[in-house]
């Protein structure tokens, strides 16, 4: 079992992983020193914790107290529906709300809490459930045990500070609560910490919880199921080079194994179902505004997003060549792509009212600017090539880190926890097939709705570490082989999300938008 190649010849590649105590050999005359990547990651993701915990704390008092003091955008139903439960109302339902009451139930466990011994204002109790959320439960629970096992794959630092995810740390909103509960069903299946069969309930059960904050969620519980049936057909199957061979293997294992890998999932499955039969519909409440649609160019704003935000993990010189190269060698493929993305642009765009009509949030201003511009040079001879490179992008940046294997040699690993935080293409596949089902029935162009794409893409992601310009220049032989190491890229990764969180509170404080129907000034956000 090893790193896939890239499929070319020009960029430098990680051979089999042949491991020398801490010292990884990724070619000839190259090197990797583990040990000091994972020290150095420990070590800087500790002292940057402290330092995000301050400042996110500052940042929430400051917009709570100063900017906004007073329910913004979507909390009128949020708060208005929890202080419902913390009256007794049990029985009272927004019918505006469009997500189950999850973050409500937190929000009155935590105002019961909080009311013993702080004299706060009800709005910020409420919002100190996503600040603690953000900077204690995702980062210590969800992110660590991860980290633990792939600490040259990411860094938690980074990822909780996630810009899409971050501006919901001062907000009462059910997204990152959202993304905790399904992340960490994923958490357990890799790190196992309640052994073999407890932690695919446990799995199963957060991922369950999950579904109570919104309703999608039930799309990547099956994802998750892919992968724990994934990480034991691997090993009790031996997968080969044989893909085809593998699938077959996949759902043969699934099946052997049914009570203990598929039942703890299909409770969820039966559950959402009987809601489905009950509420004749996906959506909660306003169901007029959430009806479903084939808007198959949300893959492209999906992509385009991933590609932004991960930036210092693909951009390097030799990325850039390799997508060259590949278009002058077959110019008619890539017109033709080109052409087939514009087909895509013309029939398959969905425009939502509820787009054009709010200018409080950052798609408001893509989106009339450069993703729905009227001017036909803008909209398709500008934005056809962008979706092509970041659809490239999203796919060539993944490809080394799935798990790939051979024809002869038996799996060296006997325990699905010595597996690496990697995907085979079987879970790529589902990966792909859940991207696919979650976002493309939405006609609302939302950047919230690409978290967790982008979450699960990151995490099985390993960061390469290839020289952001220029190519690695092997030494000689018969002279020490040239170290390389990925901690550059992993560093500017958290300091571009935090540049891009400086930015967008930047506009949240400094430009404010009036609307002549509200009382108090609004805001932009994501």
């Amino acid at each position: 079992m090893s790193a896939a190649s890239t499929g070319s010849e020009e960029k430098p590649q990680e051979d089999e992983n042949v491991l020398e105590g801490v010292t990884q050999i990724v070619g000839p005359g190259v090197q990797r020193d583990l040990q000091t990547e994972v020290v150095l990651s420990f070590v800087v993701n500790l002292l940057l914790y402290v330092v995000l915990v301050i400042y996110f704390v500052a940042t929430f008092y400051y917009a709570t107290s100063k900017i906004v003091p007073y329910e913004f955008i979507d909390e009128k139903f949020h708060v208005g529906q929890t202080i419902e439960y913390i009256t007794g109302h049990w029985r009272s339902w927004n019918p505006k709300i469009t997500t189950p009451p999850g973050l409500y139930l937190l929000g009155w466990l935590n105002y019961k809490w909080c009311s013993f011994f702080t004299s706060w204002s009800t709005l910020t109790i409420l919002r100190l459930v996503n600040l603690f959320g953000g900077v204690v439960v995702l980062p210590i629970t969800v992110l660590r045990p991860l980290f633990l096992f792939n600490a040259i794959g990411f860094w938690p630092v980074a990822l909780m500070s996630f810009p899409l995810l971050t501006s919901f740390y001062y907000l009462y909103y059910t997204d990152l609560w959202s993304t905790i509960f399904i992340l960490q069903s994923l958490t357990c299946v890799l790190t196992l910490p309640f052994g073999t069969n407890g932690s695919i309930w446990a799995s199963s059960i957060l991922a369950g919880l999950s579904c109570l904050f919104r309703q999608t969620n039930i799309v990547w519980t099956g994802f998750i199921m892919v992968v724990a049936i994934e990480r034991r057909a691997v090993i009790q199957k031996q997968f080969n080079s044989n893909n085809a061979n593998n699938y077959l293997k996949f759902f043969i294992h699934a099946i052997d194994e049914f009570g203990t890998l598929v039942q703890p999932y299909a409770v969820n499955f039966f559950v959402f179902f009987l809601y489905l039969v009950w509420n004749r519909s996906i959506t909660l409440g306003d169901k007029s505004n959430h009806s479903a649609g084939f808007h198959l160019a949300q893959l492209f704003y999906c992509y385009l997003f991933i590609a932004f935000f991960s930036v210092p993990l693909w951009f390097s010189s030799s990325f850039l060549k390799i997508y060259k190269n590949r278009l002058l060698q077959n110019p008619i493929r890539y017109l033709v792509e080109i052409l087939g993305i514009m087909l895509v642009i013309r029939f398959f765009t969905k425009v939502h009212p509820f787009i054009l009509a709010d200018n409080r949030h950052f798609a408001f201003y893509i989106f009339k600017r450069f993703l729905g511009n009227p001017s036909k040079m803008v909209k398709y001879l500008m934005m056809s090539p962008i979706y092509h490179f970041v659809t490239y992008s999203y796919f060539e940046t993944f490809r080394p880190s799935e798990m790939v294997f051979e024809n002869v040699a038996p799996i060296p690993v006997k325990d699905p926890i010595d597996l690496p935080i990697q995907l085979s293409h079987v879970s790529w596949t589902a990966l792909i097939a859940c991207t696919f089902v979650t976002i493309v029935p939405s006609p609302l162009f939302e950047p919230r709705y690409y978290i967790l794409p982008y979450m699960f893409w990151r995490l099985f992601l390993t960061c390469n570490a290839e020289p952001l310009w220029g190519e690695v220049v092997p030494a000689p032989q018969g002279q020490p082989p040239v170290t390389v190491s990925s901690t550059k890229r992993l560093a500017l990764e958290f300091f571009w999300f935090m540049l891009i969180n400086f930015f967008t509170f930047y506009i949240f404080k400094n430009r404010p938008v009036v609307w002549e129907d509200e009382p108090f000034l609004q805001r932009i956000i994501w």
